[in-house]
């Protein structure tokens, strides 16, 4: 009898109906969504030997629908301005958006401190009423107006505190023809310029006195002989000047011719050579030093000159007064080097002009009056005189003034001319008729 047959193994049907199942639930996932399509290559990597899966990646997703594009960020659109009807009693007001919020600062790093300097130290001389000066400016067309309203006494002594503490900004420090206009008083600011003067004196009496004018007449002096009563004298002198900002030099020398009682006698005189420095320059007053020295270069014993060096140290000041009137002044101190012992004696030598300007033929042309007076202090020496016995007389003590009156014309500031006219105010006197005529040319 055979033996019973056994039943057939469905086991190997079994599984490959589990994996066809499993193939298809993956296909239809994969057309479902998109995320299965990573979990393909896990089924495929798991058959090394089999062929290639037949659902690849790249094919399926070229069945897949394509993506809907993503759609960008909406741009922020500013509201229009939104205007309100108009109504008859309120106004059109339009709407502003708000600014933004301002970016926050970066906060700034902390600077190492700084040591404060002290406070300046008020002068005192501010208590006494003078105005603030220091650093205003020429931009509005004036300095300091209330300081110029003052009276001239006021004026005068703020003038000399801004001179020394804070000058004028404003002020331009130039020549001007009425600072210049005296005809015995030197000026106070040096310039470049050539002068021509001519002088005629007559009845000058006592030409000895000090030896400021002559020698000595009489034995053992220098002078001439016989001692003349009085004499008359013309003098031609030409006179250099340079100047370079507030310093100048000067030389001058002259030509003199004489009659003493008859005698007549000509030549060339004494020479000077002088300095002046400008030290003190504001708008109303300035002060210069000035240093003169006589050399003897005309023959004493015929009048020419004085046969001795002399020094003459002296101080030049100017006031502005007003803008048609200026004063000029000059003080020195005359010094004989080397004199008779007995005659030359020093002399204190004073000036003072007052210019003031009369006409004006053009804006160019002024036409300015001057008035002086002019003296001299003898000190010492003394002096020969004629109609007294002894001839010999002290000079020590006296004094010479004399007044004078003049007009100059300038053309613009390179030439001007004048003359004047002096005569002593006192009882004695160098000459009873004294005439000066210039001519100056400035370059």
């Amino acid at each position: 009898m055979k033996p019973p047959r056994r039943p057939r193994c469905y086991c190997s049907i079994k599984w490959g109906l589990l994996a066809l199942a499993s193939v298809l639930t993956s296909a239809s996932a994969i057309a479902e969504e998109t995320p299965a399509i990573l979990r393909l290559p896990s089924l495929v990597a798991e058959t090394e030997d089999s062929q290639p899966a037949r659902w690849s990646p790249e094919r399926i997703a070229r069945r897949l629908p394509p993506a809907e594009p993503t759609p960008p960020d909406p741009v922020p659109v500013e509201p229009a301005p939104t205007i309100e009807p108009d109504t008859q009693d309120a106004p059109i007001v339009e709407s502003v958006p708000a600014p933004p919020s301002p970016t926050p600062l970066v906060e700034p790093l902390p600077m190492p401190s700084v040591v404060e300097a002290p406070p300046p130290i008020e002068s005192p001389v501010a208590s006494f009423g003078f105005c603030d000066y220091c650093g205003c400016g020429c931009n509005s067309g004036s300095c300091c107006d209330d300081c110029n309203s003052t009276g001239r006494l006021g004026r005068f002594g703020r003038a000399i505190y801004r001179g020394l503490c804070c000058p004028d900004p404003c002020y331009k420090p130039v020549w001007t023809p009425l600072a210049d206009a005296a005809f015995f008083t030197t000026a106070v600011r040096p310039v470049n310029q050539q002068r021509f003067r001519w002088d005629y004196a007559e009845d000058l009496m006592r030409p000895d006195r000090a030896e400021y004018f002559w020698a000595r007449t009489t034995d053992p002096g220098k002078g001439p002989r016989p001692t003349p009563f009085a004499i008359d004298y013309d003098e031609l002198s030409h006179y250099v000047e340079v100047a370079h900002g507030s310093f100048g030099a000067s030389f001058e020398y002259r030509y003199r011719s004489l009659d003493a009682d008859g005698a007549h006698a000509a030549g060339f005189g004494d020479l000077t050579i002088g300095t002046k420095t400008l030290l003190f320059d504001t708008s109303l007053v300035q002060f210069a030093f000035q240093f003169l020295t006589h050399v003897p270069a005309g023959v004493a014993n015929e009048g020419l000159g004085v046969g001795h060096v002399s020094l003459e140290p002296g101080a030049v000041l100017g006031f502005n007064l007003t803008p048609n009137s200026y004063l000029q002044a000059e003080f020195n101190e005359w010094i004989p080097l080397g004199g008779d012992a007995d005659y030359a004696g020093a002399v204190f030598r004073y000036n003072v002009a007052y210019n003031h300007v009369v006409a004006r033929l053009m804006p160019g042309v002024p036409i300015i009056g001057v008035v002086e007076m002019n003296g001299w202090r003898f000190q010492d020496g003394a002096y020969t005189d004629v109609t007294v016995v002894p001839q010999f007389q002290p000079a020590s003590g006296e004094s010479y003034l004399h007044g004078a009156a003049g007009v100059r014309m300038f053309m613009c500031d390179r030439v001007d001319m004048g003359v004047s006219y002096s005569t002593p105010v006192t009882s004695d006197g160098w000459a009873e008729t004294w005439i000066r005529s210039e001519l100056r040319v400035r370059y």
